[in-house]
């Protein structure tokens, strides 16, 4: 036996086929069970369908989802407002007569809510190497080092080297400079944060000879 193809049931359930063909359909249907069933889903569907848009859930429920989501998105706004930059040698003048080819290592300080990330970046001038030195100190516990806290730096989501704080909240990393470097630090319960470490490659461009007087 030839079944009715399931675009022709569909359309025979929501009545919208020709009379004619409408008739051939419903009788097609009472002889054949394959057919029979498929079209009863069809109706199944079409009455759930129906019964969605009149659904309503309860309104305690709504109300929960609703200060949920509220919630989450103070979170998120907290997350990252936590993070700021107190001080970057990159943004201070640099002395008279000090070339920036032969400037200081690059340091850095974070807050991150109450503990501070001093940060100091040592790298050759010209070198593809560079390694970073920092410790952590929390504000609300000066007794209590930031010990064991997992450190991270990434070029975008690339693991570049890691490492954990030490007892003293010490961590020391050795990596090879790359241009969008972000060091991750998650203190406590928090999830991580992200602290841009930027402009270290500025020393390993090579400077050009001066010339002197011809």
């Amino acid at each position: 036996m030839k079944h009715i193809p399931q675009e022709t049931l569909a359309e025979f359930v929501r009545q919208s086929l020709p009379v004619a063909h409408s008739d051939s359909v419903r009788k097609h249907v009472a002889e054949c069970r394959e057919c029979s069933e498929l079209a009863g889903l069809f109706r199944d569907i079409v009455r759930v369908g129906a019964n969605e848009a009149a659904y309503e859930p309860p309104s305690g429920i709504v109300r929960t989802a609703k200060a949920y989501f509220v919630t989450q998105q103070h979170k998120m706004h907290e997350s990252k407002s936590v993070v700021e930059l107190l001080f970057d040698t990159l943004a201070q003048p640099l002395a008279a007569g000090t070339r920036a080819s032969v400037a200081s290592a690059r340091q850095l300080l974070y807050r991150v809510g109450t503990v501070y990330v001093d940060l100091r970046v040592d790298s050759e001038l010209n070198s593809e190497q560079a390694a970073l030195v920092g410790q952590m100190l929390d504000s609300a516990h000066p007794g209590h080092p930031v010990a064991g806290v997992p450190v991270i730096l990434m070029d975008g989501r690339k693991n570049v080297a890691s490492t954990i704080s030490n007892n003293n909240g010490e961590f020391h990393l050795e990596f090879l400079i790359r241009s969008n470097l972000r060091l991750s630090v998650a203190v406590g319960d928090t999830p991580p944060v992200y602290l841009p470490i930027t402009g270290v490659e500025e020393r390993k461009r090579a400077t050009m000879p001066s010339r002197g007087p011809n």
